[in-house]
């Protein structure tokens, strides 16, 4: 499954206030951010998005989850989604935005031309 672990623990509440919604563009591609989703534990933010590519809608949703060592955004399992290179640019996307919430650089992903 693709993801992004990053060093630094994330404020989950406030990028759930504040996180950027795009909309960002790769080539012939666009995306953005439909909504976010805080859990009332607020340590797991789901990030839902649309991403246009070759003229069709694909809604990938962000699971965002701080851990001792860091802040991990993956695929959310629930949400079938087909994993195509603008799906992970979006997942990498949020990844990213969340350098601005306390989250650093990279620690592990198997995105590396993406991260």
């Amino acid at each position: 499954m693709p993801h992004v672990i990053r060093r630094g623990r994330a404020d989950l509440q406030a990028a759930w206030r504040e996180l950027p919604r795009g909309p960002w563009r790769w080539g012939g591609v666009v995306a953005r951010v439909e909504g976010s989703y805080l859990a009332v534990s607020g340590d797991a933010l789901l990030v839902a998005g649309v991403v246009v590519e070759f003229g069709r809608p694909l809604h990938p949703v962000a699971l965002v989850t701080v851990r001792e060592d860091g802040t991990a955004v993956h695929l959310w399992p629930a949400a079938a989604i087909e994993r195509t290179e603008a799906v992970k640019r979006f997942l990498t996307q949020v990844s990213r935005e969340l350098t601005a919430f306390g989250a650093a650089e990279v620690l592990t992903t198997n995105l590396p031309d993406l991260a």
